[in-house]
């Protein structure tokens, strides 16, 4: 099959110069914000960026017009190029979504569909002439499918800038399948809708690279702006800007009846450890501590170190309270692992760290930041004596139940039902009578499932 043509009407070769020319714009563009930035990321977003104009010149046969002796090797290029920015485009969106900090389903759906596409690429190179592009074909929109489902998945886990790549891919299937349908055809299609799968490709491109330069942007100012708002050991947000983001979840929460929970993690006497790892290796306990758990509460929940031995985190983008419990059993089993600590007299030593996990649901708008930041740490101080190390605060008899017992309800709006109406706070909210009262250890209000 002859999937190159090497004649193109004047009006397509016009027509595919310009969109040529117009993706390109885009891809020097991203060539200035790597080289500008110099962070793996940029350089990342580039060459992506690079190999989708690659795939849509490829693909409409322009180069095979204007380099007609060059018809094997462009034959080769064709059927690669596919499957190839497929395979860089799921891990893209593994890394972009932050999938290892969501659930296993979206981490492994892209990391298969990744490996596929990779052994899709010497496999095309097995299969006969006529069936190299079709497989091809199927392949790269295949994985585009997943990465769109993937991206909806985000989306209701509450990362909101997946809207943009979910739109992107939602632009780029139309694309793809116009693409390889020209590429497949002996024959030129309309003029017309050579226009429309070229706009549609150049649309995906160009909303997919600003979506990753606002991503990219975004893990930029994380790192290095914000100084002063942050912890200078963990790097997570500090005590005082932790208050201001939960009062500003509260004040959301009165406008929109948007849920949440808010986790504090405990660690207990980490003054023993002194003698044998010294303050330096103390503060390495700290900062890997804060690595693991931003790993699974992700990037877009705000993370802070109340005070020394004290993290809390500000969980909004959970599409369930189901949630709870899975995001609590997780950080509380990966901060139990142990550590490799350097001791003071210079060698590795194993440490385990000593350290629970409570949470409260963010269900009463009249409850001040200070009791709730007190429930959620007296919620942590009482799951010290669980088997999981993970609590919640039960709304009904205010006491701390193991996550894994606790009834949750199937949505946002059965769990705050269950909740009773909170008594109006005392206007001095520091007062000792309007403190929240210290939840106690206490059975689940229901039986385990």
């Amino acid at each position: 099959m002859n999937t190159l043509h090497p004649l193109m009407p004047d009006a397509d070769m016009m027509l595919w110069s310009a969109a040529a020319g117009a993706l390109g714009l885009v891809v020097v563009l991203a060539l200035a914000d790597a080289f500008y930035s110099r962070t793996r990321a940029a350089s990342q977003t580039l060459a992506y960026l690079t190999l989708c104009w690659a795939v849509v010149l490829l693909l409409s046969g322009l180069p095979a017009a204007i380099w007609p002796g060059a018809h094997e090797e462009l034959t080769t290029a064709q059927f690669l190029a596919g499957p190839l920015c497929a395979a860089m485009g799921s891990y893209g969106a593994s890394k972009w979504l932050s999938a290892h900090q969501r659930d296993h389903l979206m981490t492994v759906s892209l990391l298969a569909m990744t490996l596929v596409c990779l052994a899709g690429v010497p496999l095309c190179l097995l299969l006969a002439p006529e069936w190299r592009l079709p497989v091809s074909g199927a392949l790269a929109i295949s994985n585009l499918s997943v990465v769109l489902w993937l991206s909806v998945r985000a989306t209701q886990l509450g990362d909101r800038m997946a809207w943009g790549l979910a739109l992107g891919c939602l632009l780029t299937l139309p694309a793809q399948i116009g693409l390889y349908g020209l590429a497949l055809n002996t024959s030129r299609p309309p003029l017309l809708l050579q226009a429309g799968v070229a706009l549609a490709a150049l649309l995906s491109v160009v909303i997919t690279a600003a979506m990753l330069w606002l991503r990219n942007h975004h893990i930029r100012q994380m790192r290095q702006g914000e100084v002063s708002r942050r912890d200078p050991i963990t790097q997570l947000y500090d005590g005082v800007a932790m208050v201001r983001k939960i009062i500003g979840a509260q004040q959301r929460r009165q406008r929109t009846r948007r849920d949440g929970a808010l986790m504090a993690v405990l660690l207990f006497e980490p003054e023993r450890l002194l003698p044998l790892i010294g303050q330096a290796g103390l503060n390495d306990l700290y900062i890997q501590l804060a690595r693991r758990m931003q790993r699974h509460t992700g990037a877009v929940n705000p993370a802070g170190r109340y005070y020394d031995r004290c993290f809390v985190v500000l969980l909004e983008t959970m599409h369930s309270p189901r949630w709870i419990r899975t995001l609590g059993l997780r950080v509380a089993s990966s901060l139990r692992r142990p550590l490799d600590l350097r001791s003071l007299n210079g060698r590795r030593i194993r440490v385990t760290p000593d350290i629970a996990v409570g949470i409260v649901h963010l269900s009463a708008a009249g409850k001040d930041v200070d009791q709730l930041l007190h429930e959620a740490q007296s919620v942590a101080q009482a799951a010290r004596a669980m088997r999981s190390r993970a609590a919640m605060l039960d709304p009904e008899s205010h006491t701390a139940v193991p996550v894994e017992h606790a009834d949750l309800g199937s949505s946002w709006h059965a769990l705050r039902n269950s909740v009773p109406a909170e008594p109006s706070q005392p206007k001095n909210p520091k007062s000792p009578k309007s403190a929240g009262k210290t939840p106690r250890t206490g059975r689940p209000r229901h039986k385990p499932a």
